[in-house]
């Protein structure tokens, strides 16, 4: 029997119709809980400009204060008959963008600004969980998978707003308690991996790109609504609260999603694959010519490994991409690939306030800046291919962020637009090697291996808290500009000199396809 391929599938019932557009609106809706309590942080866990606590302080000195008299004032010894520093125990927060923030409600400052900096790490640690993710969506569907982290981050959200509102335990054991949250919100943040390789799986080679924007802009929209919302609800426990009741709402949209056919058809689960895949052909009004290749499953020639062992597992699968040295040398630079494009990704997104300007604004122009990217993807990738613009997205990151510390001091206010064009182009990076990614593995170990290089990449959204503080360290405020500039540079060439385009090429199936 002829082998299956399901890109003949997919160009027989329609590629992008009715019914799949309304599932990769509902898939991306996966997208929108990892924004929520992610980015919502921004703001929740912002710090306001700050100085020992006097009442006769102004906006203006506050604005203006040093190191010293933010963490120590002064006081006339008898004993050494001088002013001596002592450290402060509390401090006047200025109410010029914030209200109230997590960092003024528990004075995360001074000493105690490692907590911030431990919540965000305790956040991109559980992303790690990714990993999991995809050996679970492999093994036990897309969808189940996908349900069962919304519903795990509905509940944290629901637990995170009555921690913040409430005073029940010692300020302690909440701040204790928080970290751990973090860390349960990293975890179940990783579903957008698996909703990316879910609307990949339901479309046709040519608009496997417009269907992963599809997942991308819904996230982008709601990182737009998150900085709304914050500009007009600027109490840290309020908001909370509006991340909680959209949380709860979006389990419910999964009810309508479907589960992927190609996962169904590789588990031998036919009569359900053929029941969505019949959704999509009616949908698009155009007929099934392949039901008996489908319903012939059991004798078609779809495999893992040239109709060798059908099961497979993860350490298996890493197995067979280190005996294959081209494919392990690939899979590495893909792998730099990340680590380079999510500490860049991150360490901007989640320092805006550190941008000059009203820390709203430049939130919510860079997620304006993150839709036309993803519009830039696709106009530039259905033309040109993923590896120039991948390339050249890469180059332009490297150069926006090499420009700003060279600046002369009378034009540093143009830092934020070379910032802010850097996030644009790194925003067009991150979003295509999700693609990119998915269109070079196989599908039985296609969200292993996604999973695995987004988690291994992981280090990157980690290290993104630290270069900033690095920085702070050494008094060296212009360090993470340039290791933005100089990893995005190595990226791009490596990833220009040694992996091949993927435009119009056939999802593989099995590892001779690979």
């Amino acid at each position: 029997m002829k082998s299956l391929k399901h890109e003949n599938i997919y160009e027989d019932i329609g590629e992008f119709g009715p019914y799949q557009m309304l599932v990769f609106f509902l898939i991306g809706l996966l997208a929108v809980q990892p924004s929520l309590t992610g980015y919502g942080f921004v703001f929740i866990g912002a710090t306001p400009d700050h100085q020992c606590k006097s009442p006769t302080l102004s906006q203006q000195q506050l604005k203006n204060s040093s190191i010293e008299n933010r963490c120590y004032y002064k006081i006339y010894s008898n004993e050494t008959k001088r002013l001596e520093y002592e450290p402060c125990t509390e401090w006047t927060y200025s109410k010029e963008y914030y209200d109230t923030t997590l960092v003024t409600e528990w004075n995360l400052v001074c000493s105690d600004s490692y907590f911030k900096d431990l919540y965000l790490t305790m956040h991109f640690i559980g992303t790690f969980a990714v990993i999991l993710t995809g050996i679970l969506s492999d093994r036990f569907g897309r969808k189940r998978i996908a349900f069962t982290y919304v519903c795990f981050n509905s509940i944290l959200s629901v637990l995170s707003a009555i921690l913040l509102n409430t005073n029940v335990f010692e300020l302690s054991f909440r701040r204790v308690l928080f970290a751990i949250l973090k860390l349960f919100y990293g975890i179940s943040s990783s579903v957008y991996s698996v909703a990316i390789i879910l609307v990949i799986e339901l479309t046709g080679p040519n608009r496997r790109i417009l269907a992963s924007n599809f997942v991308a802009i819904t996230l982008v929209v709601t990182n737009f609504m998150i900085g709304v919302f914050a500009y007009f609800c600027r109490n840290h426990k309020s908001l909370s609260v509006i991340i909680a009741a959209v949380s709860v709402l979006i389990p419910a949209a999964l009810w309508i999603v479907p589960e992927s056919p190609r996962w169904l058809i590789l588990q031998k689960r036919k009569t359900e694959a053929l029941k969505i895949l019949r959704k999509i052909s009616k949908s698009n009004n155009r007929p099934m010519k392949f039901i008996e290749e489908i319903e012939g499953l059991q004798h078609s020639t779809i495999s893992l490994c040239s109709n060798k062992n059908e099961n497979i597992d993860y350490f298996e699968i890493l197995k067979l991409i280190i005996k294959k040295r081209q494919y392990l040398f690939r899979s590495l630079i893909l792998l730099f690939n990340w680590i380079v494009t999510q500490v860049i990704f991150y360490g901007v997104s989640f320092f805006t306030e550190k941008l000059d300007g009203n820390p709203y604004f430049n939130f919510i122009a860079a997620t304006i800046l993150e839709l036309f990217s993803l519009i830039t993807i696709q106009l530039t990738t259905e033309r040109f291919g993923r590896k120039l613009p991948f390339t050249i997205s890469l180059v332009l990151t490297g150069l926006s962020f090499l420009t700003i510390p060279l600046l002369p001091d009378m034009y540093n206010s143009l830092s934020t637009y070379f910032a802010l064009f850097g996030k644009f182009c790194i925003t067009f990076s991150f979003n295509l090697l999700y693609t990119i990614t998915s269109e070079f593995y196989p599908t039985f170990m296609r969200n292993s291996m996604t999973s695995f290089l987004i988690a291994i990449g992981k280090f990157g959204s980690i290290s993104s808290t630290y270069v900033h503080v690095m920085g702070d360290l050494i008094n060296f405020q212009n360090l993470p500009f340039f290791i933005f500039a100089a990893t995005s540079f190595t990226a791009a060439l490596l990833f220009f000199s040694f992996l091949p385009e993927t435009k119009n090429r056939s999802l593989p199936e099995n590892l001779d396809d690979f």
